[in-house]
């Protein structure tokens, strides 16, 4: 199977696991991902112990947004009140905090923006009115670790 191929069939699983089409903007973001944030590193260290923002809070690679996506529908969890929760298939998860939270994208255009998942509480909550501000909150978030190219 050539590259194209594949990536077209990871396409199709993410818009089966989401159960809606990827959008346009997400894609777009996903296709043209910004150098800077694809070398900022979540550590002020250069040895990159932690990894790079690319690889979790808003991820670059298309198997990494697959796999992510399987792991959140795998299961149910149980909330607070002993009421087992599972994934909602409209959010699309495109990163995470690194605590055991995810960031997502309501694939149905019911709610606007990044959405941070919080798992102890099993809520939601909008932390920013785009795809464009999340990344302009990433930059400034991990600015001073961002390698000069």
């Amino acid at each position: 199977m050539n590259i194209t191929a594949k990536t077209d069939e990871l396409w199709r699983e993410l818009a089966e696991l989401c159960e809606n089409s990827v959008p346009a903007d997400y894609i777009s973001l996903l296709e043209n991902y910004p150098a800077k944030l694809r070398h900022a590193l979540r550590s002020g260290r250069e040895n990159g112990d932690e990894g790079s923002v690319a690889d979790v809070e808003l991820l670059s690679s298309l198997p990494d947004v697959v796999e992510i996506n399987r792991e959140a529908r795998l299961s149910g969890i149980t909330d607070p009140d002993g009421n087992e929760f599972f994934w909602p298939e409209q959010l699309l998860v495109i990163g995470e905090t690194g605590t055991g939270d995810y960031y997502c994208i309501d694939v149905s255009g019911d709610n606007e923006g990044v959405i941070q998942y919080l798992h102890q509480s099993i809520e939601f909550e909008v932390i920013a009115d785009s795809l464009d501000e999340f990344v302009g909150m990433l930059l400034e978030t991990f600015e001073a670790d961002i390698l000069e190219n």
